[in-house]
C-alpha cells in the first residue's frame, strides 16, 4: 500500500528489509515471497541494483515468481506482478514492456479487489493504453483506455481523495489524443495539484513528467523543461534516484 500511496522510498525500503528478515525466521515463505516484487521496485526507483530481477541472493527472480503464480492459480499475486512491472516500464518510458505487460493482464479474469487496487489498475492500463494509441491507433487500446477512463470516473466519486488526481491525468491524455489542447493544459495541471493535495508524490511527478511531454511534442521547450524540471525535483523527494537521472538523460 505504501508504494501507492507515496510514501518515501527510502523508508519502505528499511520497512521491507525488516518484514522480509522476520517472516523469512518465521518461515512465512508464501508471504515473503510476494513482497519481493514491491521490494525490487523500491530498490530499482532508488537505483540500487542494475538489474531489477536481482536484489538479492534471497530474492526470486520476479519472472520466475510470476510463472508460480500463474500456475498455481494465485490470480491476485500474478495480477500485481503484472501491474508493477507494467508501472516499471511505462514510467521508464519502456511503453512496449508496459503494454505486453498490460495485455497479458487483460487476459487474466479479475477477482473483486480493494478499491485503492483496482483504482491503481485502471489507472496505470489507461496510462499505456493511450501511449499506445498514440503509438498504433489499434481498436484494443482504444477500448481498454476507454473503459479505464470511465471505470475511473466511478471510482472518482467515493472518495475522490483516492483517485480524483487519476482521473485528472487520465482525461488530459484522452484530450490530448483527441487534440483538444485547453482541455488537456488544464487537466494535466488539475492532475498534479490534486496529487500534490492528498499526498500522491510520485503520481504527481508523473503527471509533471506527462505535461512535459505534451509541451514537447508541442515543441513548446521552455513549458516542457519547466514541467520536467518538476517531476524531477519530486522524484528526487521521492527517493526515486534512477527515475530523477532517467528525466535528466532522456530530455537534455
Amino acid at each position: 500500500i505504501s508504494l501507492l500511496c507515496g510514501e518515501e522510498l527510502g523508508v519502505m525500503d528499511t520497512m521491507l528489509r525488516k518484514y522480509f528478515q522476520r517472516m523469512v525466521e518465521q518461515k512465512q515463505e508464501l508471504y515473503w515471497k510476494y513482497c519481493i516484487p514491491f521490494w525490487q521496485a523500491v530498490a530499482y526507483l532508488m537505483g540500487e541494483p542494475n538489474d531489477p530481477g536481482q536484489l538479492s541472493e534471497e530474492a526470486m527472480d520476479e519472472g520466475q515468481l510470476l510463472k508460480e503464480a500463474l500456475e498455481n492459480n494465485r490470480v491476485r499475486a500474478a495480477v500485481l506482478i503484472y501491474h508493477i512491472r507494467s508501472w516499471l516500464a511505462y514510467i521508464f518510458g519502456n511503453y512496449e514492456k508496459a503494454a505486453k505487460m498490460t495485455e497479458e493482464k487483460q487476459s487474466i479474469t479479475l477477482l473483486p479487489n480493494p478499491h485503492y487496487l483496482t483504482c491503481n489498475y485502471l489507472f496505470i492500463d489507461g496510462l499505456v493504453s493511450f501511449e499506445m494509441v498514440r503509438k498504433t491507433g489499434e481498436t484494443k487500446w482504444k477500448t481498454i483506455a476507454q473503459n479505464s477512463l470511465e471505470e475511473i470516473e466511478k471510482h472518482a466519486l467515493n472518495p475522490p481523495i483516492n483517485s480524483e488526481h487519476k482521473l485528472f491525468l487520465l482525461q488530459a491524455e484522452s484530450a490530448y489524443i483527441a487534440g483538444d489542447i485547453e482541455i488537456a493544459q488544464r487537466k494535466y495541471d488539475d492532475a498534479i495539484r490534486s496529487a500534490d493535495k492528498n499526498g500522491f508524490v510520485q503520481d504527481q511527478a508523473l503527471a509533471n513528467e506527462r505535461a512535459g511531454h505534451f509541451y514537447s511534442n508541442r515543441s513548446n521547450a521552455s513549458l516542457a523543461s519547466r514541467y520536467y524540471g518538476q517531476a524531477h525535483s519530486i522524484y528526487l523527494k521521492w527517493g526515486a534516484k534512477r527515475k530523477a537521472d532517467h528525466i535528466i538523460q532522456s530530455h537534455r
